[in-house]
């Protein structure tokens, strides 16, 4: 069942329940209130007759047994019946309209008003017209102990309330056909955006055009908003599947060269080679494979990024994590200064190995991209409730076009250069993705043919305490 025809049918049933609850309550308070009309009229013509049949102003005509209707002139319409009853049953008077007629009365009903009990009630005619009637007695006077019975006929009131009946159905009716039709039209109206939606999402899944973006119309309502998210949702797609495939494209070029190389030397392996050619390419195939398990170790680090795994917690002292990777970086190469400086110890809550591996990131990349016989500095302090570790070099700098993107995976500002040194385009990426696993962040600052200052800032924990009587600030070089 489609949402337009759910919302029709709900505002007909809701339309219609309050139609007829409004119809059944007034119908009500009108048959109530027209009754109660009838109740009053009756009483104050009883209460009139029994007045003047008291005060001895009415005289019964003997042979007739007519009331006369003077100076009750109020009497005379044909729809007001008046009968008084003697004692013993039998009809003393009545009024000239009922002719030989009697009003339908029980024994019971009579006996009941001769207890001083008015009885108010409504009987039927043998012509089967409905009246109201009231009973009473009277108290005092020569017609004490007689029965007085005023009736109106309710066929009037009858008639009201059946136009009333007829009327509130016919503006029920009309007002369900006009609720079900507006909803209908303005559902309409208002699901046709939504519909077009529907439509342009459609096209988008089957035909995988990311390019195509939902109409958006100036409106503020949920419609707009809907036709907005959808749009940021088709976006994020189109940029994740663009990465996905940038990613694989990348991965499968990096794993290529290695592996090409890998290949190529056994092939030569197989021939009969002089010992050191036979060296040399063991040498270059294990090269090439270590490249290649690194890229992939540097795969599945990321991987794991995407994925949001926990990494581990656990108090790390900075000042002990930097110098130690410093010196041993500082041994692994040649032809660099790397000096760190620990300016006071240092406790982070983290994973010891990852903090050494962005470390180790850092000082690679700095060695990578910067000329021989220069100097690396690695400085550790603490400002306010945070660590930073800067790696600072003197080489050529990045320049400014560079800076947006050296955060993305497999980008290189110079890439037969980076490539030639080993480097895949991963290790800043880990970096940022290490850094802001530890709830910390990374930051460059960088002048184009002059130097580059990395700063990861990580915050402390409340264990975090400044060494005291301590020498001062350590300095080491290698």
């Amino acid at each position: 069942m489609s949402l337009r025809l759910r919302l029709t049918m709900l505002s007909g049933l809701i339309t219609g329940g309050s139609v007829l609850l409004f119809a059944t309550a007034f119908y009500f308070i009108l048959q109530t209130n027209l009754l109660r009309e009838v109740d009053q009229q009756l009483r104050e013509r009883a209460d009139i007759v029994t007045r003047a049949l008291v005060a001895g102003d009415v005289e019964i005509d003997a042979e007739t047994k007519l009331l006369p209707t003077t100076p009750i002139v109020e009497f005379a319409t044909p729809e007001i019946y008046v009968e008084l009853i003697s004692p013993d049953g039998q009809v003393r008077a009545a009024s000239d309209n009922l002719a030989n007629d009697r009003l339908p009365t029980t024994s019971a009903l009579l006996e009941t008003a001769r207890s001083n009990q008015p009885v108010m009630g409504n009987v039927h005619t043998e012509r089967g017209d409905l009246l109201r009637i009231r009973i009473t007695s009277i108290q005092t006077g020569q017609y004490a102990g007689d029965i007085l019975v005023v009736a109106e006929s309710l066929v009037p009131t009858q008639r009201i309330l059946t136009q009333t009946r007829v009327l509130l159905l016919l503006c029920g009716i009309l007002a369900f056909v006009l609720a079900v039709t507006g909803t209908a039209l303005v559902t309409e109206r208002s699901l046709a955006p939504i519909n077009r939606l529907i439509r342009t999402a459609a096209t988008v899944a089957t035909t995988g055009d990311y390019h195509k973006r939902v109409p958006v119309s100036q409106r503020q309502d949920e419609i707009g908003q809907l036709a907005r998210t959808l749009n940021e949702l088709i976006a994020t797609v189109e940029r994740t599947i663009g990465q996905q495939r940038q990613f694989i494209a990348d991965t499968s070029h990096e794993l290529r060269s290695p592996l090409t190389v890998i290949l190529a030397n056994l092939n030569l392996l197989r021939r009969d080679l002089e010992e050191d050619e036979r060296d040399l390419s063991i040498s270059e195939a294990t090269t090439e494979a270590q490249r290649m398990r690194r890229l992939v170790n540097d795969l599945l680090m990321l991987a794991r990024a995407d994925a949001a795994q926990v990494i581990a917690q656990a108090p790390v002292q900075l000042d002990q994590l930097v110098t130690e990777t410093a010196a041993i970086v500082a041994r692994q190469t040649t032809g660099h200064t790397i000096r760190a400086q620990v300016e006071e110890a240092i406790t982070v809550q983290g994973d010891y190995e990852r903090l050494t591996q962005l470390l180790r990131n850092l000082l690679e990349n700095a060695i990578n991209h910067t000329p021989p016989d220069t100097q690396i500095d690695v400085r550790l302090r603490r400002a306010d409730t945070v660590a930073q570790i800067s790696v600072s070099d003197d080489g050529p700098g990045i320049a400014a076009e560079h800076l947006p993107h050296i955060w993305n995976r497999f980008y290189r500002a110079d890439k037969a250069r980076a490539r030639t040194m080993g480097g895949s385009g991963l290790g800043l990426p880990i970096v940022k993705y290490i850094a802001e696993a530890h709830g910390g962040n990374v930051n460059v600052v960088s002048a184009e043919g002059k130097n580059t200052t990395f700063t990861i800032i990580l915050p402390l924990t409340e264990q975090a305490e400044v060494a005291v009587g301590e020498t001062p600030p350590a300095e080491s070089q290698a």
